[in-house]
């Protein structure tokens, strides 16, 4: 009976572990922005969370669509932070000198 009990216990927390993250694993939503070496507008759509992205071409505006935080960094490898943009919120870079955009998080950062 222990065993049976123990059994049912493991089976319905490896449901619970399943189900979570497949509900975290994207921001829903877009993340636009202007390039910085074209001036033109580019985007992510459903961006997953906890990962870094580049931004091709840098970004010198941002725009979060998404219903996460987006973690905006200076860098490619999302370590120099230049902005927490909440849900509905822009980002602009401010210079000078120029300071694009290079990656940005979403979730965490």
């Amino acid at each position: 009976m222990h065993l049976r009990r123990a059994a049912l216990a493991a089976g319905g927390a490896l449901l619970l572990l399943v189900a979570v993250p497949a509900n975290a694993r994207a921001a829903s939503g877009t993340f636009t922005y202007m390039r910085f070496d074209t001036g033109t507008l580019d985007g992510l759509s459903d961006p997953p969370n906890d990962r870094c992205l580049p931004l091709d071409g840098g970004a010198s505006h941002a725009s979060n669509d998404t219903d996460a935080t987006a973690f905006v960094y200076a860098d490619g490898a999302c370590t120099q932070l230049l902005a927490i943009v909440g849900t509905g919120g822009s980002w602009d870079e401010t210079g000078p000198p120029p300071l694009p955009a290079r990656s940005v998080g979403f979730g965490s950062g």
